[in-house]
C-alpha cells in the first residue's frame, strides 16, 4: 500500500504546475487573506492542485457555519476518502482520512484495542473507530488562527493523514484476517513483561507528587 508515496507524488505533480505558470508566487496581503473564510481558502488550495472535491454545509439550525470538502484519493491497491471539516466560527479545522470498509461488530473489541495500542506511539494525530457504525478514521486537527494555511503547511497535514491512513488500513487488515475473534476487549491485552509493551512505558515519565 503506497497512500502516502501516492499523495506526496500527486503534491509534488501539482507543485511543479504552479511553478511553471508563475516564476514567482503570488502574495495577497496577509490581513486580506485572514478576512477571507477557511472554506474558501481550502477551496482554492484544492483546486489549484486540480483536485476534484465535492463540497457540503452542514444544517446551519444544528452546527452553524460548519463545512466539509470531501476529495477522494487512491493508488494501485486501496482508496480512501479524505474530508475537511471546517468550523468557521471556531476557525478550527480537522482533517480526515476514511477507510472504504467498516469493522464488523464481531471484530470491535480486537480493532478496539489494536487502535488504541498504535495511539500510544503516535505523536500527530489519531486513529479512530466509530462505534455507531464501525468507520475507521484517522484525524489531524488544526487551529487556522494560529496556522497559517499555506500550501506547504497543507501539505505537511495532508501527508500525516495519508501516513496515518496506511496505519488504520494495516491495523484493519490484520483484525479482519481473525476468523474467531473475541467480544472481549482485555483479551488482548498485552502483558506488561511483554517487551515491546515495557518500551512503551518507558518512555513516559511518572507526574511528580507535589502539586503546583
Amino acid at each position: 500500500m503506497k497512500l502516502l508515496k501516492k499523495l506526496k507524488s500527486l503534491l509534488k505533480a501539482s507543485d511543479t504546475e504552479v511553478s511553471k505558470k508563475h516564476t514567482q508566487p503570488i502574495a495577497e496581503p496577509e490581513s486580506e487573506v485572514s478576512q477571507q473564510p477557511i472554506t474558501d481558502r481550502l477551496m482554492q488550495y484544492l483546486e489549484r492542485h486540480s483536485w476534484h472535491y465535492e463540497a457540503r454545509s452542514s444544517d446551519s439550525s444544528i452546527t452553524p457555519q460548519v463545512h466539509h470538502l470531501i476529495v477522494l484519493f487512491s493508488d494501485t491497491e486501496h482508496h480512501w476518502t479524505c474530508v475537511f471539516r471546517i468550523n468557521e466560527k471556531s476557525q478550527l479545522v480537522s482533517i480526515f482520512g476514511i477507510l472504504p470498509e467498516v469493522v464488523p461488530h464481531s471484530h470491535f473489541a480486537m480493532m478496539l484495542m489494536a487502535i488504541a495500542t498504535a495511539n500510544l506511539s503516535i505523536p500527530f494525530g489519531s486513529i479512530e473507530l466509530d462505534p455507531t457504525d464501525g468507520e475507521v478514521r484517522t484525524k489531524v486537527s488544526l487551529d487556522a488562527e494560529f496556522t497559517p494555511l499555506s500550501d506547504k503547511a497543507l501539505g505537511v497535514h495532508l501527508q500525516g493523514v495519508a501516513s496515518l491512513t496506511e496505519l488504520a488500513q494495516r491495523l484493519y487488515d490484520d483484525v479482519l484476517y481473525e476468523d474467531d475473534p473475541s467480544p472481549i476487549a482485555t483479551d488482548y491485552l498485552q502483558h506488561p513483561t511483554d517487551a515491546h509493551t515495557k518500551d512503551l512505558l518507558d518512555q513516559y515519565f511518572e507526574p511528580t507528587d507535589q502539586y503546583q
